[in-house]
């Protein structure tokens, strides 16, 4: 390619040629030059973004020689000479040829900059989040530059702020306090703690002596303090040079968890449930001169970017003066198919192509198909024409091109999906997208086979991690040939002007002053309450009356999304102004709007706004799980949610840690790989101090994996030997270092400090998990026991273990203590995890083994009971445990259609607790054998049980109570069923098999009734517990099928 040479007349302006195609191609040959020497010519798109192009020509200079020479993709930016004549960085790969204005149709990737420190701190990031982020940025590099940029910005601002701190607010963020919602004390606990005039009873131990005090449940730490100061100089008959209350903290035994503030004392987690347990809290009287210090800082990454280059960054970022809104441009929308590449199918294999425009899971107008087409050489060649029912007018900012790839069989009625892509028809810049783009596919065995045909509620990130992934190339036409201008979708102003402008006059019907008649609430009641489905009238009649809603029933606002036409720009404005004036939503319903039904991202911003202000951080901490799936519903990395959840981990330690490893569990999956990474690489870099704790608890954890594959590999006949082995390893210096002193993964409330290898061994299942026992690093505290699992998939006991949770506190909230013991369970990367050790306890094969009886007889557990509580009133005790417990888990267990459950995974404490474990079947999906389901009963209650609860038939009474309980716990989970149901919805993106979409969470609708009235959903729940009753032999055979089968 010959180019122009640039010339000056004296005195004269610089001419300077046009690069720009002179034909309607819209296409131009570049010279891409590398640090290697190799110059790759490339057909470009005029309009295509530099970030599309540059994983074009990388891929392209994979074929060339000397590549291996070449760093990843990330570390090369462009360089070009400009219309100055100088050079010039591009600093935003999201513009074109067009907007660059280059002088030769040449571009030389250079180096980006950096120094010593930022390469080291990268080093650190990267082995610990375990990416390769450069594989991503190939496809995305300008929407990540601005994202980074964003989130840097914000989390600078929080950074800054920390370096004023005093010590105690630093003390603050990394040990923060655990709070109810409230200091109310709910009545049932009431007349539990006025039983005695002086106050509740507190333990506070200082140095070897244990002071018992009692306070006023009201009072704050502070008065506990000056309490047990006092009581110790009452014993001790002299005052120490330390008696100043001032200089003492309050520390919970046992954990990392220290009790201060000017908060009442029954505000306080730890003092609650000490206190609905009716045990007394435990502290240890702390010096605050003895509290630990922040660990030194790595150095934060320095700037690099100059400040006239952020400058220029900033304006290409700004909205172009030229742009047009998109609402004016009335006709269709359309884009061009180009190519299919890479087709995993054998010559002459037939295969067909659907397209779809969708807005979260709804169809925007009528899906389209191509014709039949003839695979040859892996590829097929076409250029069709594809124009969508909608006009570009009406397109919403947050919808979705979504193409699905079909095999056709030789029956052309058989059709079978090989392959998926979806991709938003807006750039993070609101911009319609333009230019040629190359699409990765995601195969389809990463999904089932879809209700329609294409994937709407798939992810929005492209295959980047596959190298035999198909490819398809499609064109986004300029629609409106505007040039160097893009079609926008309009500033918030402007939608709120539109939906001024299109207002329905006073008094007309859909406007806020419009008569409702009695019939018409009849219907919206009858359409906000009691269908599980809303039909096209039902919308229509929403929609209507939405003022209504609005003022009468604004927990449903759910239902007026699901209601507006998001085909039309004009009721899409309409919805945004009516947010405005929204009341903020409880919690309940600000989850529900966050799940994929709804990606518009002035709702999800509403969404965030409710949770911000109704979200304690413990709060935040119980509902993470959820909201980092809900992360997957965002159309763009930079939304509202991901700042949302950084800034309240940069402000709350314990949050972090909790958001770190919510996101590292799941980074090895490529559609969230990109998302997840840069939000984790953003905390770590603005939160050095928690790096380092974190990196020691993955190096542990790879530790564990190395052992793990170890005892894998050896002659399990030979388990002395083997369990000698893995003890021998533990003690070497290398592991014991690594394992010692750290933050448990399951919580940072547990501090790690020595292995008791004696008592370390593994399991006999065929996974091999590892029991591990830790010395606390509270002198004062009980060991710390984990299980460690390599080999199992723990996200669908996570989330079981987490609903459990929170059933416990809608439970304990109205002062009910249920005994649950949802113990921790904590994912760390692909099928791998920790466990908390329940102990002591027992699987109930094993009590029945123990009693030398078979599963029929029912005498078995009590006599295990009495055997470990000798003392009548001690027995009393443990049967009041039992009776507690299995009234809680035979509710909780019936709600979420928990199944397989046999003698294995019931386990009893010897305090009479009793819990389940194991949770593989849940929401209705029962183990059958021959096709006869197992469980044939509504949940678990034996006759084992039954002889328990009545102590052995000498309490007939307690047989009624405890059906009482039950109903009263099944009538308050069934009031919060807006939350339960918002938590399974946001975790259809997970990958659990049995929550694949929203007809498994719907089993929810079949357990708690919500259409049915409360009388009516007791009489629903007294049946099953009937059923229950009766069908108890059938489990007692199921138990005694489980113990001959081991």
């Amino acid at each position: 390619m010959s180019y122009p040479s640039l010339s000056m007349m004296d005195g004269g302006p610089i001419t300077l040629p046009s690069i720009k195609p002179t034909d309607n191609s819209e296409t131009l040959e570049v010279d891409f030059l590398f640090p290697n020497g190799i110059l790759v010519p490339l057909h470009v798109h005029y309009f295509s973004p530099l970030d599309q192009i540059k994983a074009v020509v990388w891929r392209k200079v994979e074929n060339y020689p000397l590549t291996n020479a070449l760093m990843p993709q990330k570390d090369y930016s462009f360089l070009f000479i400009n219309k100055m004549g100088e050079k010039e960085e591009v600093l935003d790969e999201s513009q074109n040829l067009e907007e660059l204005q280059p002088f030769l149709p040449v571009f030389q990737f250079v180096r980006r900059k950096g120094d010593k420190v930022t390469k080291t701190l990268d080093k650190k990031i990267n082995n610990l989040i375990g990416r390769g982020l450069h594989k991503q940025e190939s496809f995305q590099a300008a929407e990540i530059h601005h994202f980074t940029k964003a989130m840097s910005d914000m989390c600078k601002q929080i950074t800054t702020q920390r370096r004023t701190q005093t010590p105690l607010e630093k003390f603050m963020w990394r040990y923060p306090v655990r709070l109810r919602s409230s200091a109310d004390i709910p009545d049932e606990l009431k007349g539990k703690i006025s039983d005695n005039p002086e106050g509740i009873a507190v333990d506070v131990a200082f140095t070897e002596m244990v002071y018992k005090i009692r306070v006023d449940p009201m009072d704050p730490p502070k008065k506990a303090v000056a309490a047990a100061v006092k009581a110790r100089r009452r014993q001790t008959a002299s005052a120490a040079p330390n008696d100043d209350p001032d200089l003492y903290i309050l520390k919970v035994i046992g954990l990392e968890e220290y009790i201060y503030g000017d908060y009442p004392l029954i505000q306080f987690k730890y003092v609650y449930q000490s206190l609905v347990k009716s045990m007394a809290p435990q502290f240890l009287l702390v010096l605050r001169s003895t509290l630990p210090e922040s660990t030194p800082a790595i150095p934060v990454r320095p700037q690099t970017i100059r400040s006239n280059q952020h400058e220029k960054l900033a304006q290409a970022n700004a909205p172009n003066n030229t742009d047009i809104i998109l609402w004016n441009i009335e006709m269709p929308y359309r884009i061009q198919i180009k190519r299919i590449t890479k087709i995993q199918l054998v010559d002459g294999s037939r295969i067909k192509l659907y397209a779809g425009l969708y807005h979260g899971g709804e169809a925007l107008c009528e899906e389209k198909e191509t014709e039949e087409l003839v695979v040859q050489d892996g590829a097929c060649e076409v250029s069709i024409g594809i124009t969508f029912g909608i006009s570009v007018a009406n397109l919403p900012h947050a919808a979705r091109l979504c193409f699905a790839l079909y095999t056709i069989g030789t029956n052309t009625k058989r059709k079978d999906l090989t392959s998926w892509v979806n991709i938003p028809v807006f750039d993070f810049k609101l911009r319609l997208q333009r230019g040629d783009r190359e699409l990765p596919l995601w195969p389809q065995d990463l999904l089932q086979q879809p209700e329609e045909h294409c994937v709407p509620l798939g992810c929005v990130a492209l295959n980047s991690m596959s190298l035999d992934a198909t490819f398809l190339t499609i064109n986004f036409p300029d629609v409106a040939n505007l040039g160097s201008a893009y079609l926008v979708y309009p500033q918030y102003d402007k939608v709120l002007e539109c939906a001024s402008q299109s207002m329905e006059e006073d008094g007309m019907p859909g406007s806020p002053t419009m008569k409702v008649t009695k019939q018409q609430l009849d219907q919206l009641n009858q359409a906000l309450f009691h269908s599980d489905q809303l039909f096209e009238q039902d919308k229509e009649l929403i929609w209507l009356l939405r003022y209504e809603v609005r003022q009468t029933y604004p927990n449903c606002l759910a239902k007026v999304l699901q209601s507006v036409k998001w085909n039309s720009f004009r009721d899409v404005a309409k919805m945004t102004a009516l947010l405005q004036i929204w009341a903020a939503l409880p919690v309940d319903y600000a989850l529900e709007i966050l799940d994929h039904e709804y990606p518009d991202h002035n709702v999800r911003y509403f969404a965030v706004n409710c949770l911000d202000a109704e979200l304690s951080d413990d709060d935040v901490c119980q509902y993470m799980l959820q909201l980092v799936q809900a992360l997957k519903f965002e159309t763009h990395l930079n939304s509202h949610l991901a700042k949302f959840l950084l800034r309240r981990a940069l402000k709350n330690q314990h949050l972090g840690h909790k958001l770190f490893w919510l996101l590292r569990s799941e980074s090895h999956n490529p559609a969230v790989t990109t998302q997840y990474s840069l939000i984790l690489q953003c905390y770590l870099e603005h939160n050095p101090d928690h790096l380092e704790a974190l990196s020691k608890q993955q190096e542990a954890l790879k530790k564990l994996c190395a052992i793990n594959l170890l005892i894998k590999e050896s002659d399990i006949a030979k388990r002395e030997e083997a369990t000698q082995m893995m003890q021998q390893v533990l003690q070497q210096p290398s592991y014991k270092s690594c394992l010692s002193n750290l933050f448990s993964p399951l919580s940072p409330l547990y501090k790690l400090s020595t292995l008791k290898v004696k008592n370390c061994r593994f399991m006999k299942s065929k996974k091999r998990p590892l029991w591990l026992t830790w010395t606390n690093s509270d002198l004062a505290g009980p060991d710390v026991q984990i299980m460690y699992k390599n080999g199992d998939d723990l996200r669908q006991d996570m989330l079981t273990l987490q609903i459990l949770q929170v059933m416990d506190d809608i439970w304990q909230a109205e002062g009910l203590d249920f005994r649950m013991n949802p113990y921790l369970c904590m994912a760390t990367d692909l099928e791998q995890g920790m466990i908390e050790v329940v102990s002591p306890a027992e699987t109930m094969a094993d009590i029945q083994h123990w009693y030398k009886a078979w599963a029929f007889d029912k005498k078995a557990l009590f006599e295990w009971l009495k055997y470990n509580h000798p003392n009548e009133n001690s027995l009393d005790q443990a049967v009041e445990e039992f009776l507690l417990s299995c009234a809680g888990y035979c509710v909780a267990t019936y709600v979420l259609g928990i199944g397989d459950r046999h003698n294995d995974n019931i386990m009893v404490k010897t305090s009479g607790q009793l819990f389940h474990i194991d949770f593989g079947h849940f929401l209705g999906n029962f183990k059958s054998k021959f096709h006869i389901k197992r469980e044939r009963v509504p949940f678990v209650l034996t006759s084992h049980f039954i002889y328990v609860i009545t102590k052995g038939n000498s309490k007939p009474s307690n047989s009624q109570r405890f059906q009482a309980m039950c109903e009263q716990a099944f009538l308050l989970l069934r009031r919060r069923f807006p939350l339960l149901m918002s938590l399974f919805m946001m975790m259809v993106s997970c990958g659990i098999p049995q929550l694949s979409g929203p007809k498994d969470a719907y089993y929810l609708h079949e357990t708690l009734v919500p259409h049915l009235t409360e009388k009516e959903a007791l009489a629903h729940f007294k049946a099953k517990y009937t059923e229950a009753l009766r069908g108890s032999w059938k489990t007692s055979i199921n138990f005694w099928v489980h113990m001959m089968a081991k």
